[in-house]
């Protein structure tokens, strides 16, 4: 049973199965959430889990946002005007900076290119010199004891980020920006789906909406895809690979929806 932080304010419950899982311990933890008051999702076990693993791929993103010199505040406004309820920079410090650089470290080694696309060293320098985000007092912002939604930029971080510098290919307008993130969070929901962790599209677009906050309006990775075209997403996954490089790479099973024209729900 994997549980969100906070507990008493994140609705979502992941409960793992595993193939050895009976019907009715699953029934059981299933059972036992609901009367926790969350909503639950059953997927099946491996690396990250669902939650944790598309989660990875657009944290990487953003790093690589960073990277190219894109104010941390900036991108906290922005994607919180594409939907987030909370700016993704501001998330990262929320998670962890230790716990994203893990993330992106084991990952990799599962997952290889698909988790890459920002310089690792440079959470893992952060995570070196103590900035572990909000539970240290210092991330990618300073925290104080006050709270304030007009936080400092952590000097030490940014100059860090000056050090791995680079330049930006496309620039940073809102739509780029905005396909960038989602496109890797929508594509690694779908290979999810296609290895069989997601038993549905369903469990994905609740998980992704009550576990990490995907933008709601959106309704959830899947009904995105539906929305926004699979044909349009996976030429907007090509471009950025010839632009960024392998850590864009299409799944398999949207690239066959797209030449079907099929849809992950029904018209």
């Amino acid at each position: 049973m994997h549980y969100f932080s906070p507990v008493d304010k994140m609705p979502l419950l992941e409960v793992i199965t595993t193939d050895k899982t009976s019907k009715n311990a699953a029934s059981v933890a299933v059972s036992a959430g609901l009367k926790q008051g969350k909503t639950v999702i059953v997927v099946k076990d491996g690396p990250g889990f669902y939650t944790t693993r598309v989660l990875g791929p657009m944290m990487a993103e953003q790093i690589r946002l960073l990277q190219e010199g894109m104010p941390p505040k900036d991108l906290d406004k922005m994607s919180k005007k594409f939907g987030f309820p909370v700016g993704l920079v501001t998330l990262a410090d929320e998670v962890g900076l230790d716990v994203a650089a893990h993330i992106t470290e084991f990952m990799g080694k599962k997952f290889g290119p698909r988790f890459g696309g920002a310089d690792v060293n440079i959470v893992q320098e952060m995570v070196s010199q103590g900035m572990l985000g909000r539970k240290s007092g210092r991330g990618i912002y300073v925290y104080s004891g006050a709270k304030t939604k007009n936080r400092d930029i952590n000097k030490d971080a940014e100059e860090i980020l000056k050090k791995y510098r680079i330049e930006p290919k496309l620039g940073h307008a809102f739509e780029d920006v905005r396909m960038r993130l989602l496109s890797r969070l929508v594509n690694e929901s779908i290979f999810c789906l296609q290895e069989e962790i997601l038993s549905s599209p369903v469990e994905g677009d609740v998980g992704a909406v009550f576990g990490i906050g995907f933008p709601p309006f959106l309704g959830g990775p899947f009904r995105f895809v539906d929305s926004y075209g699979a044909q349009k997403l996976v030429d907007k996954i090509h471009k950025y690979r010839e632009v960024y490089g392998e850590h864009f790479e299409a799944a398999p099973m949207l690239i066959d929806y797209a030449k079907q024209g099929k849809t992950f729900y029904s018209k």
